[in-house]
């Protein structure tokens, strides 16, 4: 499996490759298709070559090329209870008059429950699991991987864990803890690694890992 990011925009994204498909975690906002499409091809990837895209929530900033990303064949994989988001940001979009922006069509979507999202990644040759983690909204989702990996999106960073105590961060960030990650991919912050102590350490970012 690789994992490459990429740097085309504010919000961090991630090219997951498993054995079999391929999954994109998150996009950027409405306006960036073009920066993406030379960031892949820098990177010796190809559109095509994406099976499905994972948005963390449905910001603006996670999910604003979504639709035209769609358009060119990757399904937008999508957790049954981030269903009534997935056009939340539509209106904010339409306000600034973005001509960039497509909405996303149901037609594109792969929909499944976090409880199937095990044996659905195992099918697609990725190894590990979709959790619900609310918090930062209340359609967030982050994406394990068994070797250790953890994509949060933008749930708030682990070093900040104890300015929100009591909260569903917390409460987040504990479920996720469980699995015992040993990378956290964040959706704007740097990536970092747990140490022994459990605290995070930030690392320097390479282009493939």
């Amino acid at each position: 499996m690789t994992i490459t990011e990429l740097k085309y925009s504010n919000t961090n994204t991630y090219l997951i490759e498993g054995d079999k498909e391929t999954i994109l975690f998150d996009t950027g906002w409405a306006g960036t298709f073009a920066a993406f499409c030379r960031e892949l091809g820098e990177k010796h990837k190809a559109l095509q070559d994406i099976d499905y895209l994972l948005i963390s929530h449905f910001h603006p900033d996670h999910m604003g090329i979504a639709g035209e990303i769609a358009e060119c064949g990757p399904k937008v994989l999508i957790m049954d209870l981030q269903l009534p988001y997935i056009h939340s940001s539509d209106v904010i979009f339409g306000k600034e008059n973005n001509r960039f922006f497509k909405p996303i069509s149901e037609n594109d979507l792969k929909v499944i429950s976090v409880d199937k999202s095990r044996a659905f990644l195992t099918s697609i040759g990725i190894n590990g699991e979709i959790i619900y983690t609310p918090g930062h909204s209340d359609d967030s989702i982050s994406l394990y991987l068994d070797d250790g990996s953890l994509f949060v999106g933008d749930l708030n960073p682990l070093y900040e864990l104890d300015m929100h105590k009591g909260t569903d961060i917390e409460k987040s960030w504990n479920n996720l803890l469980r699995f015992n990650p040993s990378r956290i991919y964040y959706g704007h912050a740097k990536t970092a690694t747990i140490a022994e102590n459990d605290m995070p350490v930030e690392t320097e970012e390479n282009d493939e890992i």
